[in-house]
Order: structure tokens, then C-alpha cells, then sequence
């Protein structure tokens, strides 16, 4: 089994879903490798940002794997002037990856429409390897209308779409100051054509964080 874990933009909480998944699957007795196509943003080639954070807070109890990793912090498109990106490399990275683990968690860059290679998005790699996607949202003003069109960019594609997760959803009293964050999912679910599948709190992205028993709580939740 594999999943495509995308987002509505950037910074929205893809990372911490990819790895609270990851730990569930593990947890079943499941091998899993989380696999990040393209990262950039890391200076060091040899350790992708995301992947590493990921090994981090699961105290490296989890394979992962990069195809490409470039140093400035932008859209793959602009990180790869000399375009090295290519389609058949992270596409037969992803089949070797298959056979070696039980579960391959593939988390994208940005959001579906980021610009990957010439006449690439990000969205041609989740068609091109034929994954459900787990969209992650984040609970702020303005998330309503990403969530959305993001939605409604997968199922133009005829991709299957698993549903939405809030991440960093924050506690009862930041939610009774914010009437965006009150009316939410009152506001979105009559218009969004998948589920929402939950939310997870706002964590200490460090390995105890991750181990806080109220943290296991709301990520097992979510996921059983």
C-alpha cells in the first residue's frame, strides 16, 4: 500500500501528517519508508530537511529516501536550473521502493500545482504514480478556498482522494477567539466532495513531542 500525502500550499503541516502515519503503519508491524521525490530548501544534499526532520521525531525508527534535493528554498522548477529532474528516475525509485517496504508514504513538495520540470506539476507526479492522496490543510483564514481548489484539481485528474487533514489545529481557547477557525468545518464540509478526516493539535516538532502521551492519543485517534 502507498500513499500520496500533498497540501494546500507550503508549511501547512504535510511533514508532521507524513510522519504520524508513518508511525501508525509501524506500530501494525508494517516496514515503511517515507519518500520524498523532490526536496528543496536543504543545503545538504545528503540530508534532505524533510526526511531527516521525519527521522528525527520518530527517533530515525523509519526509512526514508530522496530523488532530488536542492539547496534554494523555492519550486522545484527554479531549485533546477540545469534540469536534472527526470520523470523515469523517481518513477523506478518508487517501484524499487514498493517491493522493499509494506507501506510507501510519498510526500509531495508545496501543493499540487507546484512547477516541477518543464510541462510537470506536482500533480502529473501523483497521476504518474497512481496514488490515493491524503490532503493536508491547515486551519487558518483562507484555508477554505485552498482546500477546495485543491480538492477539485485531484478529482479533475480522476485521483483518488482519501480526504482532508487539519493539522495544527490549535486548543479550545485560541478556537473561541478565531471565528474562521469556529466556523470551519461548518463552512467547508457542505462544499467539499471528500471527507474530512480529522485534525491533529499543534505538537513540539522534537522526538518528545511526538512521544507525548496526549500527542499518541490524538494521532491514533485520527488514524484508527
Amino acid at each position: 500500500m502507498s500513499l500520496f500525502i500533498t497540501g494546500t500550499g507550503t508549511g501547512v503541516g504535510k511533514t508532521v501528517v507524513t510522519a504520524v502515519i508513518a508511525a501508525w503503519f509501524q506500530s501494525q508491524g508494517k516496514s515503511v519508508c517515507v519518500y520524498k521525490p523532490i526536496q528543496t530548501g536543504s543545503p545538504d544534499a545528503s540530508k534532505p530537511e524533510d526526511p531527516a526532520s521525519i527521522q528525527s521525531w520518530l527517533g530515525q525508527a523509519v526509512a526514508t529516501y530522496c530523488s532530488y534535493c536542492f539547496a534554494d528554498p523555492v519550486a522545484p522548477y527554479a531549485a533546477d536550473p540545469e534540469r536534472t529532474i527526470q520523470t523515469g528516475k523517481m518513477l523506478q525509485d518508487f517501484k524499487n521502493l514498493q517491493k522493499q517496504y509494506d507501506i510507501v508514504l510519498v510526500e509531495g513538495a508545496g501543493g499540487v500545482r507546484v512547477p516541477v520540470a518543464p510541462y510537470l506539476e506536482m500533480i502529473d507526479l501523483i497521476r504518474m504514480f497512481q496514488l490515493p492522496v491524503v490532503v493536508v490543510a491547515h486551519p487558518q483564514l483562507g484555508t477554505i478556498n485552498h482546500t477546495l481548489l485543491t480538492v477539485d484539481a485531484l478529482l479533475a485528474q480522476r485521483l483518488e482522494v482519501k480526504g482532508v487533514v487539519i493539522s495544527d489545529y490549535p486548543g479550545t481557547a485560541e478556537v473561541q477567539r478565531d471565528p474562521a477557525i469556529q466556523s470551519l468545518f461548518s463552512t467547508l464540509e457542505p462544499f467539499l466532495p471528500v471527507p474530512v478526516l480529522g485534525t491533529l493539535p499543534h505538537i513540539e516538532l522534537t522526538l518528545e513531542g511526538f512521544q507525548e502521551a496526549s500527542a499518541q492519543l490524538s494521532h491514533w485517534k485520527l488514524l484508527e
